[in-house]
């Protein structure tokens, strides 16, 4: 009984320094990141571009292509579909932004009248600001100076030429060295941690790779079905709204909602109530098709995180990083869960390896909240690791 209350209290003691570590190590990288965050979306471009590319290009070079190859074939395709997709639906996106632009303070004066009627029926008396006070420049508009606006209009378009510029070719080049990347990462592991390190590694590598291939799957898929939908309601603007939804779909929780209300604004300052609750109803089927069989059938397995989890962690990447931190949050949220879970189970609850990725990673996700999406079938990052001979791939048995 002593020996074994000792040998408890030794891993619980080893989880809270591996806990307290690890701690440390994210807080030293969010800081490092914080006062270089001029580099960080370029990284993360280019992080998700590895991801995207990988797969393919590990698939050609099992097949004997060197991997500059595979990854300039990859390049090229990659190029060849977004060319084919801006000539196929990039010139009308421009052309309904153009009318939207010209149209957008009669569509917000619209908007305002008919809250403030809505708001006015229910006994509220709402004196909502019209287009010319939001944009007044006399002191006390909402938009502030417009010299303000200009300069940040421009430093956006030099960061966002920055980011195109810069992201492909980090990519690039890290599809090249990946193998070796990978062999250098692992030499500076003991030894006697290499295979666990190897384990936590793949968990990891198809978490963030399932979740962001299966997001951009799932944005273009809710991108076309939106369009589509708002398309047969004859609702204005409707592939510019349709794309805008498939992209904030990338954000959980969140994203929907917002990409549905902008449909709902849209139909009330250009057509009637009645086409803004059929554009609320199209929103609304989609993202049930999405839940229901579009997610299902794209991503494989979950890692689950609690609403209220999400929501805090996109609240702390927004006041972090902005948008950037918005689309980190959640796969950011699931990197620690993945590493303090698996410490937790194997050095506390004295699981094996496998078992603590089970109890992590849902391989049947249909019905779940989908988070941060995994593929069991494998897809990750990382190549398979060499195993020390002796040390099965799954851990030591549970104690």
């Amino acid at each position: 009984m002593t020996e074994r209350r000792t040998d408890g209290l030794k891993r619980l003691g080893i989880a809270a320094w591996s806990l307290l570590g690890t701690i440390l190590l994210l807080g030293l990288i969010g800081w490092v990141l914080l006062r270089f965050w001029i580099v960080v979306p370029p990284i993360l471009l280019a992080i998700a571009i590895v991801y995207v590319l990988n797969p393919f290009v590990t698939a050609l070079a099992d097949r004997g292509f060197a991997r500059w190859m595979g990854s300039c074939l990859s390049y090229l395709v990659l190029a060849g579909l977004l060319t084919a997709l801006g000539f196929l639906v990039f010139p009308s996106i421009g052309e309904q932004a153009g009318d939207m632009a010209r149209d957008f303070p009669m569509i917000y004066d619209d908007v305002v009248e008919e809250l403030e009627s809505l708001l006015g029926r229910v006994g509220l008396d709402a004196n909502l600001p019209d287009y010319e006070q939001l944009t007044d420049d006399g002191g006390s508009g909402f938009l502030g100076n417009r010299f303000d606006r200009i300069t940040d209009i421009a430093f956006g378009v030099l960061e966002i030429l920055f980011l195109l510029l810069l992201a492909p070719v980090v990519a690039f080049y890290a599809l090249l060295d990946l193998p070796r990347t990978h062999g250098y990462m692992m030499d500076l592991v003991p030894e006697r941690h290499r295979s666990e390190m190897a384990h936590v590694g793949r968990q990891l590598g198809r978490a963030v790779g399932g979740f962001m291939r299966g997001q951009l799957l799932v944005a273009l898929i809710v991108g076309t079905l939106t369009s589509f939908g708002l398309w047969l309601i004859d609702l204005p603007f409707w592939l510019l709204i349709g794309m805008i939804s498939g992209f904030l779909n990338i954000v959980p929780l969140i994203g929907p909602w917002i990409g549905g209300a902008l449909g709902v604004l849209v139909a009330i300052g250009t057509r009637d109530l009645q086409t803004a609750l059929w554009a609320g109803l199209v929103a609304i089927i989609v993202q049930q098709v999405d839940n229901n069989f579009v997610s299902p059938a794209v991503l494989r397995a979950t890692v689950r995180l609690h609403p209220s989890t999400i929501i805090l962690g996109l609240v702390a990447g927004a006041s972090l990083g902005g948008f950037w931190g918005i689309l980190l949050a959640v796969p950011a949220m699931a990197v620690i869960k993945i590493i303090a879970g698996h410490l937790w189970r194997t050095r506390v609850l004295g699981q094996s390896w496998d078992e603590a990725a089970d109890a992590l990673i849902d391989a049947n996700p249909t019905g779940e909240l989908f988070l941060s999406r995994a593929r069991r079938d494998g897809g990750g990052l990382e190549p398979p690791p060499e195993v020390s001979e002796g040390e099965p791939d799954g851990g030591p048995p549970p104690a």
